[in-house]
């Protein structure tokens, strides 16, 4: 919110997961560790923005290779990294949006944008930033289609980042 004038300027909802330190893989969570962790938490999530209308909860859908634009080898900086030596989450939007057109850059805001998690990055991967035009299919808000003109003025685009080394 604003200080000075109360207006909501921002929103977010986070989902949290768990991983095994050893595999260093998604695991599910154990009733045991859930008990453990949820006196912390409130028992009704407080989400940010309603269920129904929360695009965390579509699939996104799968970026179509060849991309239409690209950054290679991205490389994250000390600063990218938290206190586990692992990639910020800020720093992957960051290197979202180095693979975006400059036209698109220069003439939009950004102005949603729905991120799924799937691996961790660390201080010695380097990273290949992939994005397309969003396809027209694919293209609706809350189920309706939006139209040619509506869609250039407020275009959407998929984007993929993946270990430029294993392509994970």
């Amino acid at each position: 919110q604003d200080l000075a004038t109360g207006e909501v300027i921002g929103r977010a909802t986070s989902k949290w997961v768990m991983m095994n330190q050893d595999t260093r893989k998604l695991q599910r969570v154990s009733d045991e560790v859930r008990e453990e962790y949820l006196v912390f938490c409130p028992r009704t999530p407080r989400l940010a923005f309603p269920e129904e209308d929360n695009g965390s909860v579509k699939k996104i859908p799968k970026l179509e290779e060849p991309a239409d634009y690209s950054r290679s080898e991205l490389v994250p900086r000390r600063a990218d990294l938290d206190m586990n030596q692992r990639v910020n989450n800020v720093t992957y939007i960051g290197w979202v949006l180095e693979s975006m057109p400059q036209e698109i850059i220069d003439t939009h805001e950004l102005q949603t944008i729905t991120l799924d998690y799937r691996r961790e990055c660390q201080h010695y991967d380097m990273v290949d930033s992939l994005t397309s035009l969003e396809l027209a299919d694919d293209y609706s808000t809350n189920g309706s289609a939006i139209g040619k003109q509506h869609k250039k003025e407020h275009p959407r685009f998929l984007h993929f980042l993946r270990l430029s080394s294993t392509g994970l």
